[in-house]
């Protein structure tokens, strides 16, 4: 198995994982049942997607780039799957410089609660 973890997968699990947290957290459901947000993950080295976060549903992950992004998640593969894991802590992955988020303190900590 290689070391290397592909982004699209990572990101996969992270909408089942929404998904499942969403479906049995009716706080969670209630609180982003209005939001809606463009998201450009920066997987370094080029590997762009993004997602469309729609009235509390994930819409389709894309590759590419967008230019008119809400929030923008600068990090690894490995580090996004670490964090979904539980294996490291966001504060962790962000003083490490393992994570960069550039977003409105609002869309900061509705992201920690979906995640």
């Amino acid at each position: 198995m290689s070391d290397e973890l592909d982004g699209r997968k990572v990101l996969e699990h992270m909408v089942d994982k929404f998904e499942t947290k969403i479906e049995n957290d009716e706080k969670l459901k209630e609180k982003v049942k209005d939001y809606n947000r463009k998201i450009l993950i920066d997987f370094k080295e080029g590997d762009f997607y993004n997602i469309e976060f729609k009235s509390g549903e994930i819409d389709e992950i894309n590759k590419g780039t967008i230019d008119d992004a809400d929030i923008t998640i600068k990090t690894s593969p490995e580090t996004l799957n670490e964090l979904l894991e539980g294996n490291i802590g966001a504060m962790e992955a962000y003083a490490k410089k393992k994570i960069k988020i550039d977003a409105s303190l609002t869309d900061m900590l509705k992201i920690k609660d979906m995640l």
